[in-house]
């Protein structure tokens, strides 16, 4: 059918940079699992209670989208969330990227099922990864974008992974070793440490961030549907420490344990958790239903990104008059635009009719994404 591509085309297309008739012969392994260890149990506890506590103050009902049909799917997940044991929460949690609560989100488990068995789909998911990593070194200026006009072209691909992220490192001035805490997830060696696709794009993204709130002190972020909180995690590596995280109670739970395993405890805040005393920079991890407690300008920048379109529309509608409420500042969105069907009649949605169909907001830039084919980035004032 016309428009159709075929899964090999679709992958070829993927990629932003030329592979030409041969593939780089980077290294990319399973990370091997983790045994949860006391403080992980600790942290399981926590999150256990602030789950419950968001479940029993969610309302009732559900909205029909992409995310109730994954919700469907992680049967797991739900089941050891009902338990309410601690200890098997935080084994599950050490290696969720090959569990049912990471679809959608990082990995899940029919992609590391499909991982584990199919070499081909391994070597491309590692070429995906090798290709966001030198997306983000040209995004941030580490080295020099490639022209097929004029002058060498189907080089960068191949640089050396650990070349690659030195120079990104030099270029942003910190490390970008990624936590050691995704046990289960398949990524690229690069010798300064294990790279997903999805590391890649959050560095970029919370770049991306600092660079937009440069010139605001102690900027306030939100960000509206946040994975598995990577962006949260770089945006505090890069100085955006009072950042707020809200979505689904789930998917909360892998959120904090990224959080909780990667930043400092103290600075990590839970629902139904009050700062410690002294902490007034933190990073706040909310259900969707909290924002109906939130009804002041708390917010410098609000940031979705790969989300809107997959959330019921009436929700993203209710987010947006939402944000003209509570942020006195910008909306970032970084989504697709290409509205395809889910789950029977649904289809995805686009942020951009949406922003037009609430008002309030005016366009400031617009520009196609440095990381991914089909994505566009889009920065909004809210208007007063």
């Amino acid at each position: 059918m016309r428009g159709r591509l075929t899964e090999r085309h679709r992958h070829r297309t993927i990629l932003r940079h030329a592979r030409g008739r041969r593939r780089p012969n980077d290294r990319a392994v399973i990370v091997p699992d983790k045994t949860a260890t006391a403080e992980d149990v600790e942290i399981a506890a926590r999150l256990l209670l602030a789950y419950k506590m968001a479940v029993a103050a969610a309302p009732t009902g559900t909205r029909s989208d992409v995310w109730s049909g994954i919700a469907e799917q992680q049967q797991e997940f739900g089941a050891i969330l009902a338990a309410d044991d601690a200890g098997r929460l935080a084994q599950y949690l050490c290696n969720v990227s090959r569990r049912d609560a990471s679809i959608g989100i990082t990995q899940g488990v029919f992609e590391f099922r499909r991982i584990s068995r199919d070499v081909s789909y391994r070597n491309y998911l590692a070429l995906l990864a090798k290709d966001r990593l030198v997306s983000l070194a040209e995004a941030v200026g580490a080295i020099a974008v490639e022209n097929p006009e004029q002058g060498p072209y189907g080089a960068n691909l191949y640089l050396a992974p650990g070349d690659v992220v030195d120079r990104a490192s030099r270029c942003l001035g910190l490390s970008l070793a990624p936590p050691d805490i995704d046990g289960g997830l398949f990524k690229l060696d690069t010798g300064r440490g294990l790279f997903g696709e999805r590391d890649a794009t959050a560095i970029y993204t919370a770049w991306l961030l600092s660079k937009i709130l440069a010139d605001q002190k102690n900027a306030r972020v939100c960000e509206i549907g946040g994975g598995s909180g990577r962006v949260a995690y770089w945006s505090h590596r890069m100085g955006l420490v009072c950042y707020t995280l809200i979505d689904l109670p789930r998917t909360n739970v892998v959120q904090g344990y990224y959080a909780l395993k990667s930043l400092p405890p103290r600075s990590v805040v839970l629902y139904g958790e009050e700062p410690p005393p002294g902490e007034t920079d933190c990073l706040k991890i909310l259900p969707a239903h909290a924002i109906s407690a939130i009804s002041e300008p708390a917010y410098d920048l609000v940031l979705n990104q790969d989300s809107f379109p997959e959330i019921n529309r009436d929700s993203v509608i209710e987010y947006l008059k939402w944000i003209r409420t509570t942020c006195t500042g910008q909306f970032l969105s970084i989504n697709h635009e290409s509205m395809p069907p889910y789950g029977g009649d649904g289809v995805q949605l686009s942020v951009r009719d949406a922003v037009a169909d609430v008002g309030g907001f005016e366009l400031k830039a617009r520009w196609p994404d440095w990381m991914r084919h089909g994505y566009v980035g889009e920065l909004y004032r809210v208007l007063a």
